[in-house]
């Protein structure tokens, strides 16, 4: 039965995959197939299909570093994902070094990515642009856009748009050896004294119609699939064209 769902999400052998999702609605759409479902099955099923050519890249995000906490690359738990959370405690995945936006990977590229020490969340080493550099597709299992594409400020910042700007974050950091330091990392923020608010409603509608997203259900659960080196250029073309309208809004408008 997972198998099913599996084959339904449309993954190619191979390819490089991003993965988020609402770990509550998919346990539970998953119990009903398979009543012994569990979050490392489906990472298995996940690695079988993507062959010994592809690589699973799985968000473990945590803003905590933001607030002056320290950051543990082996212990640090993901404020986004349960998904992530069991990735993280596998031998076969390693974490990405950002402690803001880092992601649980395995696979091809692993070693890559585990190599990547980018300063900001979403610059040019950072693990964003070797996605888009490696056409990696996304898919978001029943969380809106708004709330899980966070490639798109990935593209702000190379566009270096006017309604965001890079802010830097300094904590404990403690790597992989145990070795504790002081450490600075940026993140591309929202312009909050302007009321600058993240708005992708109207970036979802030119997603689907020029192909760049698929939108379908399995089991209830929304499934959109993201080509990421398509979105890129859309997304590119309404910073510079339509002003980032569909991208961004000013609080109360």
């Amino acid at each position: 039965m997972l198998d099913d769902f599996i084959q339904k999400l449309k993954i190619k052998k191979g390819s490089v995959l991003l993965l988020t999702e609402n770990s509550l609605t998919l346990l539970i759409a998953m119990k009903k197939r398979e009543k012994a479902f569990s979050f490392n099955l489906l990472i298995d099923k996940l690695i079988e299909k993507l062959g010994n050519n592809g690589t699973l890249l799985i968000q473990t995000f945590d803003w905590r570093f933001c607030n002056g906490k320290k950051f543990d690359i082996l212990n640090s738990k993901s404020q986004t994902s349960f998904l992530g959370n069991t990735a993280l405690k596998r031998d076969d995945f390693i974490r990405t070094k950002h402690p803001i936006y880092s992601f649980a990977v395995t696979g091809k590229y692993k070693d890559e990515l585990e190599n990547l020490t980018n300063k900001g969340a979403f610059d040019i080493n950072s693990p964003f642009h070797f996605m888009y550099k490696k056409k990696a597709k996304m898919i978001i299992i029943d969380i809106p856009l708004q709330n899980s594409f966070t490639f798109v400020h990935y593209v702000e910042d190379m566009e270096q748009v006017n309604y965001r700007y890079n802010k830097s974050f300094a904590s404990t950091y403690i790597d992989d050896k145990g070795v504790k330091s002081i450490k600075s990392y940026d993140m591309y923020v929202r312009d909050i004294k302007n009321n600058v608010l993240t708005y992708f409603e109207p970036l979802e509608k030119l997603l689907t119609e020029n192909k760049a997203m698929e939108n379908y259900l399995i089991d209830k659960l929304i499934i959109r699939k993201i080509d990421l080196f398509k979105a890129y250029d859309i997304i590119e073309n309404d910073i510079r064209h339509n002003k980032a309208q569909s991208l961004y809004k000013i609080g109360g408008s």
